[in-house]
Order: C-alpha cells, then sequence, then structure tokens
C-alpha cells in the first residue's frame, strides 16, 4: 500500500472514529436514568469548589444532561461562586460568559405568595441561592399551571393551584429548568430582607 492510500485509510477511520464518539457521548447524554443522574450529583464533579449542593427537588437528569452538554459554562459558574465571598459581595450584575451566563447578586425583601408571580424561562435556567435570611419557594409543575401572560423574553407568568412550597437552607442551592414553574421570594415565616444569587444559565434544548 503507497504512503497516500496508507493517509486516506487513516483519514477515513479517524473521522469515523470521531463519529462513533460523538453518537456514544450522546447517546450517554440522552439514556442517563434518575438514579444515575442523582448519584452523579452526589459524587460532585461538578462543583468546582463550590460547596453548597442541589435541593433535593432538583430535576438531576435535566441537570446532569445540561452539565453535560455544556461542561465549560457550567464549570465557570461554579467556580465563580466558589472564589467569590457571597454574602459581602457588592450587589449587582456580573457577567461569566456574554448572555449565555450571569450572575445577579440581589437583596430584596420576601412578600406574601398572593404578592409573587409565578413564572418559567425558555432560555435560562434560573440558578438561585439564598445566602442570608430565609426565602420561600413556590414550585409548580408546568403540567399544572395557567399562563396569564404572553411570553415575552425570557419569561411567562402563570396562576395555579397545585404549588408545592420549600423554604431556602445555607447549604443548598435550587435549580429552575424551562419546565419548571417557580414562585420566587415568597416570605416564609415573615417578611424579612435577604439576600441571594441568581445565575442565569444558558439551556441547550
Amino acid at each position: 500500500m503507497n504512503k497516500k492510500s496508507i493517509l486516506g485509510t487513516l483519514t477515513i477511520a479517524t473521522v469515523f472514529l470521531f463519529s462513533y464518539t460523538i453518537i456514544c457521548q450522546a447517546q450517554t447524554i440522552e439514556s442517563v436514568t434518575p438514579k444515575q443522574a442523582r448519584k452523579w450529583t452526589e459524587q460532585g464533579e461538578w462543583t468546582n469548589g463550590f460547596k453548597a449542593t442541589p435541593h433535593k427537588t432538583t430535576d438531576y437528569v435535566e441537570f446532569a444532561t445540561q452539565y453535560r452538554k455544556n461542561k465549560e459554562l457550567w464549570d465557570k459558574t461554579f467556580r465563580w461562586l466558589a472564589e467569590h465571598d457571597l454574602t459581602t459581595i457588592p450587589v449587582g450584575k456580573y457577567e461569566i460568559d456574554g448572555k449565555r451566563c450571569y450572575i445577579n447578586v440581589q437583596e430584596a425583601k420576601t412578600q406574601d405568595a398572593s404578592k409573587r408571580k409565578i413564572e418559567s424561562h425558555r432560555h435560562c435556567i434560573d440558578l438561585q441561592y439564598v445566602v442570608k435570611g430565609t426565602e420561600r419557594f413556590g414550585l409548580v409543575a408546568l403540567k399544572d399551571a395557567t399562563p396569564i401572560t404572553e411570553y415575552k423574553p425570557d419569561v411567562t407568568f402563570y396562576k395555579s393551584s397545585k404549588v408545592k412550597y420549600i423554604d431556602s437552607t445555607p447549604d443548598k442551592f435550587f435549580m429552575f429548568f424551562p419546565k419548571n414553574c417557580h414562585q420566587a421570594l415568597v416570605k416564609a415565616n415573615k417578611e424579612e430582607d435577604i439576600r441571594v444569587i441568581v445565575a442565569k444559565i444558558e439551556y441547550i434544548p
């Protein structure tokens, strides 16, 4: 076999191997089970030094899938969260990767649930971490929510009679994917001032 033929054979083999690898990776992402996703989350491959962990209401399959589809962006996000003092960093918007990911450091007052809207997003995942005070989150499945506004990038508001309420704790953060409607800044036992870190992370369908 001459040199040209050998190079051609090697090129075809390389392309085949690359394509096969991509297919296998895609299948791995799509076929992850809830049990596998939860185990992966608990092993902490994703943390990059960040100490808080996802609340048990997290959709672990979505988390594992989105992380694997967009690993570099998630790593940047968690590294930023780990490297900053979230209790003292000035309020404001911090760019992580252009429009693909940014973080809002907010100080706000919680309110009665009747004053807070239920919402969902299509293009961004909400990662919310309360570092001061207690915030009560309302969780609603998309199928149980009725839109009350037209979609206006990047939010739709809803009403629902099936809201599950969960209080924040300093060691947990919440993640809301497009199918997770949520109600934020709801008071727990009383109205109070809180500090919350909200990361807006690109969602990849």
